[in-house]
């Protein structure tokens, strides 16, 4: 790699990273608000998992449809777009003047997060041919989207205080940032695609109303017409979706994906993960300020560590990668994962402060140990000319997961007698989903290469 290349390389890297970062803090940095901005602008439990999920259902349900978009137009090009329209929501919804202006700002966050990120991942392939550097490359831009996930409630408690629309504002800076080195990334190539309009709007149909359904059961009940329509209609639009995937020429979720093993391993650790942290994240600044009654600055102080102890588990990630292999890698940041939820679980009442903040720790580490490794397996499970749309479909399970995860956990709360009980309720089930995980991929797949020929086979 020439100097020239590298540093284009490198500048490419760190706005991928920038990117990944942004996509992972907008989910997050919110939470730590939410009381404020319900307190400001209105809004019951449901209301405010809609600011959550407003952002996080957009971004799953249109990543499959962006990565469609970055193999037809190139990546270059969907990532500059995605960069400024991101920057231009976040200045909206700083401005929001009710919560419905608000929700729908994030529903706009969520489409430029979902041009964003698998452009993103698609850029580094592009521009990290040696496979040591690509190793590299995926640990920082997983170090990115690990970080934020702890930076974010961090950045919330500091800037709420201040005023909560900073929260969103924050955000323009680092699109700027991005916009400025675009000169100086590589082009990327187009490769002809069609697109799977059917497919897509079952697809946003679906989830959409399985998620409306979900938060519904919180506020109306399970029994209730509006809880039941929407459930009803969600799973009925999801079976179509799946389908369809069968009968279209080009479907924008190839299911011979699903037949190759490390991918399954992939996907299920990308929707699990993130289904446990969001709803856990959720839950956990609740819990720290309306029982507890800290301050949104000292609630965010709590994810002070794990912001640390994340960034260098993703460099360190890499590094055991490169010299033991995902299968490794995976195996022991799921067991680390699933210490640290238990240890939260078996916590006496009530949840002290430093054993959240011990915990999230832990889970961030062994988190920002697999995420890297997840990544690498996705990339070496399809060829160059699927790149775009296989990480778009790890991360359609990521943000799928967390959309499911705010609602399902923000439904458990709701029903349980105290915010203490519905946390160890997360962790306790946050434990058994990553344990299923880690049984699966120690008895189900061998960390082995993926010939030209393999991946040829189920395009």
């Amino acid at each position: 790699m020439s100097s020239v290349s590298k540093h284009s390389a490198n500048l490419t890297t760190a706005a991928a990273a920038i990117a990944s970062f942004l996509a992972g803090m907008d989910v997050l940095i919110v939470n730590v608000a939410l009381p404020t901005i319900a307190s400001d602008l209105g809004g019951d439990m449901a209301v405010q998992q809609w600011v959550v999920d407003g952002y996080t259902l957009l971004f799953a349900a249109l990543l499959l449809f962006a990565g469609s978009l970055a193999d037809q137009f190139g990546a270059k090009r969907i990532f500059l777009i995605g960069a400024a329209l991101f920057g231009g929501a976040s200045l909206f919804c700083s401005f929001a003047w009710s919560m419905m202006a608000l929700v729908a700002g994030r529903c706009v966050l969520g489409i430029a997060s979902a041009l964003l990120l698998p452009a993103s991942m698609s850029l580094i392939n592009e521009a990290s041919p040696n496979p040591r550097y690509r190793a590299w490359a995926l640990a920082l831009w997983g170090a990115g989207g690990a970080s934020a996930s702890a930076v974010g409630p961090l950045l919330g408690g500091l800037l709420t205080p201040i005023h909560w629309s900073l929260v969103f504002a924050i955000n323009v800076p680092f699109c700027l940032a991005i916009l400025a080195v675009a000169p100086r990334i590589a082009p990327s190539p187009q490769r002809p695609t069609r697109f799977d309009w059917i497919g897509q709007i079952l697809a946003l149909t679906g989830l959409g109303a399985l998620v409306a359904g979900i938060i519904e059961v919180g506020s109306a009940g399970i029994a209730a017409p509006a809880t039941l329509l929407p459930l009803l209609a969600g799973v009925a639009a999801l079976v179509a979706f799946a389908y369809s995937q069968t009968k279209v020429a080009a479907p924008m979720m190839p299911l011979g994906l699903f037949r190759v093993r490390g991918m399954q391993v992939a996907l299920q650790i990308g929707f699990i993960m993130i289904f446990n942290w969001y709803g856990m994240v959720f839950i956990c600044t609740m819990f720290l300020q309306n029982e507890l009654h800290m301050n949104p600055f000292a609630a965010g102080l709590v994810f002070v560590p794990s912001a640390f102890v994340t960034i260098v588990g993703n460099l360190t990630g890499g590094r055991i990668v490169t010299a033991r292999g995902s299968k490794f890698s995976i195996t022991l940041g799921l067991a680390i994962m699933i210490a640290g939820f238990m240890f939260e679980f078996l916590t006496p009442r009530p949840i002290p402060v430093w054993v959240i903040a011990t915990g999230l720790s832990v889970v961030g580490f062994g988190a920002a140990i697999t995420t890297p490794a997840a990544a690498g397996v996705v990339l070496k499970s399809v060829n160059a000319s699927q790149a775009g749309i296989a990480s778009a479909m790890f991360n359609t399970f990521r943000q799928v997961g967390g959309a499911i995860g705010v609602a399902v956990f923000g439904v458990i709360a709701t029903f349980l007698p105290s915010l203490d009980l519905a946390l160890r309720c997360v962790f306790l089930a946050s434990a058994l989903l990553l344990a299923y995980v880690l049984a699966f991929e120690l008895l189900r797949w061998k960390d082995a290469p993926v010939t030209a020929a393999a991946a040829e086979s189920v395009a």
